[in-house]
């Protein structure tokens, strides 16, 4: 056996990425649904807009060229209605959700949402917390009543909460090593000085590691309310059967009085910012793990700007990239690597971000100070083709989303939060981007910009970071493993690989697929209830087995060795090794465990037809 372990602080993965190429039609689901007239006051056919008696807010969208139904329900609370004692809070909600209710344990949740064919998922974001169910259209109502027993019923069950504490350390301590995440910190702990904004959607570590779960479960009470939730409801249903099940299933829960926090130099939700920083005009310097000198310039822009003046000008900035570019060049050859622009939109305030990559901090200010000049001289009127193209986009793209009813209130739920239902028809009038287009005819930027440098520190640590980082290599006897350490002392994060040699040579002694099989039952017996009460202390996460339906997925059992894998936190080392060398070396399946292991096996043995991708694979590598 041998074992690799591994301490780090920086993690990025890259999932798979399938193209699906697909022929679609939409002209069943656009005779339903039709364009949105030049009238910013009509709605499209197939909408209907409902308040249930205990607030609820009801979007329908009839679409009954689909196979499938969306049930997206957006909570209206985020990040921007936390503290410091309460960053993350949402978030961490959002995860305990999953993990069972007053009726319901959390493998019988996944397995009734699994029965029916549903997803059943969750994201959070500053405004709010967004729930989406997905199912067949003939299951929808099931997967609605599992949708409103998480919302309205969940316990917050005790015994899971360190784990859940665990995962979403975790999740803080892999974002943290993103250089860009970095930067957005730095960025907006200064723009949104004195709000809520200017806490991480995730939370901070320490925070989360001091929660307690009483003060998350009031939480949970106060914000879980009917009359603080919108629902979206998208595909193939009858609407006044949907208006009546919906009535049925969340329409009885009681309203209440959401309280919101107050504090006289803190705000949260849709209150001002509550800080005497100075910010127009003022240069901040902040220092970040990445590789590149940043320069962000922040303008602030006017309130109440419509959504379609945003997209619009988002359009304009980019035809100035180039011009801008080229000015800075002359004057500055070999320094500005590249430009981009973006804006921040908030109802608290709203912001124009310029982006400087500098290859060096060499004439610095002259540089902003040209960019500053030349950006206040920028005619940004568009023409009307644009406009018109623009509008004719979006309004696809609301077709679009439709047709997916997942992604319908994915991405309008921070609309939905911010500015109401209403406000999301109101972006696809033509007539809106019209207005919007002439109020960009007139539009400059102007006033002096929040300046943040942002300095690398990857040039200034790196020796450190030599001696911070060790690897070793320890060849014991034939009794003992082969171990290599790799480890940085300032990293939060724990990996731990055990390699079995000599798979072949096992199996033919104990028998064919004898690896599959134990690896697993060794599965099983970390995911039981009395292992997870363990090894949650860890936030410990395991990968035993290939997934037999990837071909080139052979990492856990390739021919010549059995591998697992062991992620969780650093923060006790020795406990996590002394518990994992239990599970491991006095590991015997129960009968249970094994007969379970080879009945999925032979089911899957049964099932397989010919994989052609798999054996174009393995040949294709054979060959190489």
């Amino acid at each position: 056996m041998e074992i690799i372990f591994y301490r780090f602080r920086h993690l990025l993965l890259y999932p798979g990425i399938v193209f699906l190429l697909t022929v679609c039609t939409f002209a069943s689901s656009i005779s339903i649904i039709k364009s949105v007239d030049d009238d910013s006051n009509s709605l499209p056919n197939g909408v209907y807009i409902h308040q249930l008696d205990n607030g609820m807010q009801v979007l329908l969208i009839e679409n009954p060229a689909l196979p499938m139904v969306g049930v997206n329900v957006v909570v209206k609370v985020g990040s921007a209605y936390e503290t410091f004692a309460t960053s993350g809070m949402s978030h961490m909600l959002e995860h305990l959700l999953f993990n069972g209710t007053n009726s319901m344990t959390q493998k019988e949740l996944y397995d009734a949402t699994d029965i029916i064919g549903g997803y059943n998922n969750a994201n959070t974001g500053e405004y709010y917390t967004n729930y989406m169910m997905v199912t067949p259209a003939d299951k929808i109502y099931e997967g609605m009543q599992i949708q409103a027993g998480m919302l309205f019923h969940s316990i917050l069950p005790e015994d899971k909460f360190e784990k859940e504490k665990g995962i979403v350390m975790e999740e803080i301590a892999k974002s943290l090593g993103n250089s860009r995440e970095q930067e957005e910190r730095n960025i907006i702990s200064i723009i949104y000085n004195g709000h809520a904004l200017s806490l991480p959607t995730l939370g901070t570590y320490e925070t989360i590691k001091g929660m307690i779960r009483d003060d998350v479960h009031d939480f949970y009470k106060n914000y879980y309310v009917p009359n603080n939730m919108i629902m979206s409801v998208v595909g193939n249903f009858n609407r006044d059967e949907m208006l009546n099940r919906i009535n049925e299933i969340y329409g009885k829960e009681k309203p209440g009085s959401v309280k919101l926090p107050f504090s006289p130099a803190w705000g949260t939700g849709f209150e001002k910012q509550k800080s005497d920083l100075e910010m127009e005009g003022e240069v901040f310097h902040r220092f970040y793990k990445g590789e590149q000198l940043s320069a962000n310039l922040l303008y602030e822009l006017p309130e109440n700007l419509p959504m379609e003046f945003f997209n619009l000008f988002d359009i304009s900035l980019n035809n100035q990239k180039d011009t801008l570019q080229n000015i800075l060049d002359e004057k500055f050859p070999e320094t500005v690597e590249q430009i981009t622009f973006s804006t921040r939109i908030y109802p608290i305030k709203n912001y124009l971000q310029a982006n400087l990559k500098l290859k060096n901090e060499s004439n610095l200010s002259e540089i902003i100070n040209l960019f500053e000049e030349e950006l206040h001289k920028r005619d940004l009127a568009l023409s009307i083709e644009i406009i018109n193209s623009e509008a004719i986009k979006t309004k696809t793209n609301f077709y679009k989303n439709v047709e997916k009813p997942h992604m319908f209130g994915i991405y309008n739920a921070s609309t939905f939060a911010e500015y109401g239902i209403e406000s999301v028809f109101k972006s696809y009038s033509q007539s809106g981007y019209i207005e919007a287009g002439k109020m960009i005819d007139d539009f400059s930027i102007s006033g002096e910009p929040v300046v943040i440098v942002q300095h690398p520190l990857v040039s200034e640590e790196s020796e450190a970071d030599e001696e911070a980082i060790q690897t070793e290599l320890y060849e014991n006897s034939n009794n003992k493993p082969v171990l290599i350490i790799k480890q940085n002392s300032g990293s939060e994060l724990l990996a731990i690989h055990y390699l079995i040699k000599n798979k072949t040579a096992y199996e033919e002694k104990f028998g064919k697929d004898a690896a599959t099989i134990w690896h697993d039952a060794f599965g099983q017996r970390l995911k039981s209830i009395e292992n997870k009460k363990e090894s949650s202390k860890y936030g410990l996460t395991f990968s035993v087995n290939d997934n037999p339906y990837i071909p080139m997925d052979n990492i856990y059992l390739n021919p010549a060795f059995g591998y697992i894998r062991v992620e969780g936190l650093a923060d006790d080392v020795a406990g996590v090794i002394k518990y994992l060398n239990a599970q491991m070396l006095n590991f015997i399946p129960t009968e249970t465990e094994f007969d379970k292991s080879v009945k999925k096996f032979q089911g899957m043995m049964m099932m397989k037809r010919e994989n052609k991708a798999k054996q174009v694979f393995e040949d294709s590598y054979k060959n190489i």
